[in-house]
């Protein structure tokens, strides 16, 4: 690697974070980790992770897991023989808070931050526990560095209806991806009619915010697989199949789908 490149690396990416142990981290996913063992998370995917990823190879691909949080993807697709950049949101970025009328986002920006932080901690144990060998980048998903360079494999583990711009967050990551896309989101209660007639009703979202819940300010949308799959063809991955699994989360099974995009077209440099 030449001098500069070393340089656009040191810039781009974290100093790995030295976590002694769980106290004061916060994991998305449940996880083992060797040396402590068992350890809850929000989701548990541990024995339906291979669904929850499409069931695509990793080995000898370079993978990019958008939306990293505490590592379990990054680190399994590490563990299938993938090299694994993870990204994430930065401590200078503001998270996707919905603007409701009269909050103090202020208070929610700080809030968000403490609990990224957490997250990041949670990152860096598992990372350092599994002998990782990944990178973190961080910072905003609508704008993904050109010096993460080209990869074989993007990851969107359920972020897209966290954002406020999910297409925009698609085309950011998937300029960079020469050949196949992983998109998972979720599918709740009432909304699960769509994976019968999503198809004959084009290609909607579903607003989520609501005036009388300002408690809500993190979730934006929801996004039938059949709308995801156009937003792909848009972006040239038009080599498209579903597949819809349940998964733990906070001890309940929810309805997830996963979208595996194939790059049939050229990739769109413009954002």
């Amino acid at each position: 690697m030449s001098s500069d490149a070393e340089r656009s690396a040191s810039a781009l990416y974290d100093t790995p974070r030295h976590v002694e142990g769980p106290e004061g981290c916060h994991f998305y996913h449940a996880t083992d980790l060797p040396g402590i063992g068992s350890v809850p998370g929000d989701w548990d995917l541990r024995a339906t992770v291979g669904d929850y990823l499409g069931n695509v190879p990793f080995a000898g691909k370079r993978v990019l897991d958008i939306g990293s949080a505490s590592g379990f993807l990054s680190f399994e697709a590490e563990r299938r023989g993938g090299e694994v950049v993870s990204y994430d949101l930065s401590p200078t970025d503001r998270w996707d808070a919905v603007p409701h009328s009269g909050v103090d986002l202020g208070s929610v920006d700080g809030m968000m931050r403490e609990h990224l932080d957490s997250i990041n901690r949670a990152y860096w144990l598992s990372h350092r526990l599994n002998g990782s060998r990944a990178r973190l980048a961080r910072g905003t998903v609508y704008a993904i560095p050109d010096a993460v360079g080209p990869v074989d494999v993007a990851i969107f583990g359920a972020i897209l209806l966290h954002l406020r711009d999910p297409f925009r967050a698609l085309h950011s990551g998937l300029r960079l991806t020469r050949e196949t896309v992983v998109v998972t989101d979720l599918l709740p209660g009432r909304y699960r009619w769509l994976r019968h007639v999503g198809r004959y009703l084009g290609a909607p979202m579903f607003f989520v915010p609501r005036s009388t819940r300002k408690e809500r300010f993190d979730t934006w949308w929801i996004i039938p697989p059949e709308t995801v799959c156009e937003m792909l063809r848009v972006l040239g991955f038009e080599d498209l199949r579903v597949a819809y699994h349940l998964h733990p989360f906070r001890g309940s099974p929810r309805l997830t789908y996963t979208v595996v995009g194939r790059r049939t077209g050229p990739a769109s440099d413009r954002i």
